[in-house]
């Protein structure tokens, strides 16, 4: 027989939506949170727009890796939209 361990169980601590340390963001709580995200979706938007000038005016291969990091910074974003309406919804607050 095997000895069960309460303590190697995971806890809401080892949530991969809970954020700690420098990630705790007081952001997330605030009442124009959407706005905070869309701002930010705005320059990763920015940075893919600049990077497919960037691939008609100058380099492709530049220009796909700067417009590739603006598409990977909006999915970013987009994943931190989520991870915020859940903490708001965990904390009671409206969404």
């Amino acid at each position: 027989m095997t000895d069960h361990d309460p303590s190697t169980e995971p806890s809401d601590e080892d949530d991969p939506f809970v954020p700690t340390g420098k990630w705790a963001s007081p952001a997330i709580y605030a009442s124009n949170w959407k706005s905070i995200l869309i701002v930010d979706s705005m320059l990763g938007f920015a940075v893919f727009w600049i990077g497919f000038l960037m691939i008609l005016f100058w380099n492709w291969f530049v220009g796909s890796f700067v417009g590739a990091l603006g598409l990977t910074y909006m999915v970013a974003v987009g994943r931190r939209y989520l991870q915020w309406k859940w903490l708001r919804q965990q904390a009671g607050l409206d969404t």
